[in-house]
């Protein structure tokens, strides 16, 4: 297969890599006013589709021992088509039928359901939405998560609860249809409405600098003698890319990293942590439109997504579903998901994460429409572009306890090495990938019909709606230069 784009590194406000064999039209910008699919979900819409099944009964293979992986590649693409889980087929009728009972059997008692991501598609949100509502209907998730500026969350929460909150709608009437910024919060509301209660966690870091300034003062006041030290020096009025508050955010972020131990001395163990966490979102926002040093930018960005998301989990009964760029959501290393699969005492050794699948001539929206061919190989070559969507384990072994072929290949889409079985649980196979711009060329739907291709009459942007949207395209450039200098430039 020719070269092709770095897999799971388009996030919504993180980044798209581009490798070898993939084509871009243009720099991102912040993104055009879109057609509409329709209604979005209310607390009126009929549940989805939800059929007796589209395949067996799942069932965990008992294998005291297990017999060798398939190695050739026809041997492979046979075990793939023989494991791979329909999560939707034909319910007859022209109705599709929509079966996602084996991920909640696999989820089982987890922690964290995540859902990885590339940036663009109509699919992945369409599929992340049900996931989701079969979920928190089950009462198996009660956080919605999703890589949103942390600003945000308030005014999602608002929306989440009432319905209403001019920020939230504003935004989300910004966003392509199906992208997870918009049809999960309408998936969030549609359930709240119904009685579900959910928290939205806003992870990513902030598009002002004023919110991570408000949160050191407000922990900067449980000081007594290291309170100056904080504050003395602290960038109250920082503009991102100015020269002199890049300046004074570099030296403030040394000046508390220095001072750590003794500042901390003074607080509670969360009151350290949340300083530090705002004290690296302070340097990333301020930092955002800098030039250079973006693996660096990166790494620490990556601190605020960890502190943001283990925020959320604090109890025992507390389980969240994550949509993320699937760079964010690998459980081996560097990412905020890895942090919470290995060191979050609540969730170590309980995270469920899914990686995306697609295939050949997947088309995405990145500043203009980008041209994907189909990842991963092996899934594709057995699978091809089916409009029906698959599960495919990376660890289960067959019926008959022969090992999983996938397990053991090397994961060489977001530069942190290992093997898929220990990067992911598993892909989910969409298809050919459409771009949310077109959201009529999706063969998906909610629950089953055409999507409408009606257009949504364009309407202007506030001020800050403009400016989030911008801060997009800064976020993605600034994390395709991260991750390029990982080394992770071309594929096969």
């Amino acid at each position: 297969m020719k070269s092709s784009l770095i897999a799971g590194l388009f996030t919504s406000f993180a980044g798209v890599i581009v490798a070898c064999g993939a084509t871009v039209q243009s720099e991102p910008q912040p993104d055009p006013p879109v057609a509409d699919a329709g209604p979005a979900p209310d607390a009126n819409a009929d549940a989805p589709t939800k059929p007796s099944s589209c395949s067996a009964p799942l069932v965990d293979p008992k294998c005291a021992t297990q017999t060798p992986a398939p190695t050739t590649p026809a041997a492979v693409e046979t075990f793939v088509k023989d494991n791979a889980i329909p999560l939707r087929c034909d319910g007859g009728g022209n109705e599709a039928v929509w079966d996602l009972r084996p991920l909640v059997d696999l989820y089982g008692d987890q922690k964290i359901f995540m859902i990885g991501e590339v940036h663009g598609s109509n699919e992945i949100g369409i599929v992340s939405s049900l996931v989701f509502e079969e979920l928190a209907a089950k009462k198996l998730v009660n956080v919605v998560a999703f890589e949103l500026p942390m600003d945000l969350e308030p005014a999602l929460q608002r929306y989440v609860d009432t319905g209403k909150d001019p920020m939230a709608e504003q935004m989300i009437r910004s966003m392509a249809t199906n992208m997870f910024g918009a049809i999960l919060p309408k998936s969030a509301r549609a359930l709240a409405a119904k009685g579900v209660a959910l928290r939205v966690g806003a992870v990513d870091i902030p598009y002002d600098p004023a919110t991570p300034v408000a949160a050191i003062q407000e922990v900067a006041a449980k000081l007594t003698t290291q309170k100056d030290v904080v504050l003395a020096t602290l960038p109250t009025n920082a503009t991102p890319g100015n020269p002199a508050d890049v300046q004074a955010a570099n030296a403030y972020f040394d000046h508390i990293t220095s001072k750590k131990t003794e500042i901390c001395a003074e607080l509670s163990e969360a009151d350290c942590d949340r300083l530090v966490a705002m004290t690296h979102a302070l340097w990333c926002v301020v930092l955002s439109d800098d030039r250079g040093g973006s693996e660096q930018w990166f790494a620490r960005r990556e601190q605020v997504i960890y502190y943001n998301m283990h925020a959320k989990m604090t109890a025992e009964t507390d389980r969240m579903f994550l949509h993320m760029g699937a760079a964010h959501t690998n459980k081996l290393s560097f990412s905020a998901g890895s942090r919470m699969a290995k060191e979050w005492p609540l969730t170590k050794g309980r995270v469920f994460s899914v990686a995306p699948a697609y295939g050949d001539g997947s088309v995405i929206w990145y500043g203009g429409d980008m041209d994907l061919p189909g990842e991963p190989e092996s899934i594709v070559s057995a699978l091809g572009a089916d409009a029906q969507p698959f599960f495919m384990s990376t660890t289960r072994p067959s019926a008959t306890c022969q090992a999983n072929p996938i397990q053991d290949e090397p994961e060489q889409t977001v530069g942190v090495g290992g093997t898929r079985g220990e990067v992911y649980d598993g892909y989910i196979h969409y298809g050919k990938l459409t771009s949310e711009r077109r959201p009529g060329d999706t063969k998906l739907s909610r629950a089953g019909a055409s999507p409408s291709d009606g257009a949504r009459a364009a309407s202007s942007l506030d001020a800050t709606s403009a400016r989030i949207l911008a801060f997009r395209a800064t976020i993605e450039r600034r994390e395709r230069e991260a991750l390029t200098a990982r080394g992770v430039g071309a594929r096969r």
